[in-house]
């Protein structure tokens, strides 16, 4: 009787030690966690998308007084490409950006002001939020 309990107390004792690191082992793989290459842009934030250019305090809307330019961006799954448009101010260029969504509405790379920006859709219009408190809004594309 006694040596039947010693055996199935060893025996439970192994079973508790098999779950337990099996238990660990799925914490801690890295294939439970979600991967960059599978985050993707939201189906409702994809497409053409088309910002009008912000002037400074002035009432008169000139080339003079602009402080950011238009920009034209497309949003595919994995990358939104975006330029500057139109007339643009010294200190801007045409080149071609990217961004990569790394989080839900978190994306890295060149931005317009900074590294981190992040995305919102509110209603029909497409919000790009940078740091320092600033926004840039676009409209589809038609």
């Amino acid at each position: 009787m006694k040596k039947a309990n010693k055996i199935l107390l060893a025996l439970s004792l192994v079973v508790a030690v098999f779950f337990a690191l099996v238990t660990i082992n799925s914490a801690n793989n890295t294939a439970n966690t979600v991967q960059a290459s599978s985050v993707s842009f939201p189906k409702n934030m994809r497409g053409h998308w088309k910002s009008k250019p912000e002037y400074t305090w002035e009432k008169k809307h000139i080339n003079k007084w602009m402080a950011i330019p238009a920009i034209d961006m497309k949003v595919t799954a994995k990358r939104a490409t975006w330029h500057y448009v139109g007339y643009i101010p010294k200190g801007f260029n045409h080149k071609k950006h990217v961004l990569r969504m790394y989080s839900d509405g978190f994306v890295r790379g060149h931005g317009p002001f900074d590294q981190e920006n992040s995305f919102e859709k509110r209603g029909k219009k497409l919000i790009l939020f940078y740091r320092g408190g600033g926004m840039i809004t676009f409209h589809k594309a038609k």
